[in-house]
């Protein structure tokens, strides 16, 4: 049981109003509720750590992106720019690219 589903269970709720705090749960029990809570607030504290890392690399690169670009940059982008400096995975579809590209050769016109 985790502590989502230790949280949203009446029956237990129920059971802690009636019996109250020292009779509710057996020692063991309690160490795993214990266990169950500081798993969660340990994983509470992780995600708070990475998503400020994000966010200060997110405004580190946009400072050092409307700094070389400020005479050229609009909104959009400057949204382009940063999508692409903190995408991890983009990758470009060349073959797309190249085909939708028309190369016409010199002296030749397209038809």
């Amino acid at each position: 049981m985790d502590l989502l589903d230790l949280q949203c269970d009446t029956v237990l709720k129920q059971k802690y109003v009636d019996v109250g705090v020292p009779d509710f749960l057996p020692v063991s029990s309690q160490r795993e509720v214990s266990k169950l809570i500081l798993r969660s607030c340990k994983n509470s504290c992780d995600a708070m750590f990475g998503s400020t890392y994000v966010c200060e690399q997110f405004f580190s690169r946009m400072k050092i992106n409307k700094t070389a670009l400020r005479s050229r940059l609009t909104d959009e982008h400057l949204r382009a720019t940063l999508r692409l400096a903190t995408t991890r995975d983009c990758m470009p579809n060349v073959d797309g690219l190249v085909s939708a590209k028309f190369s016409q050769m010199s002296g030749q016109k397209h038809e």
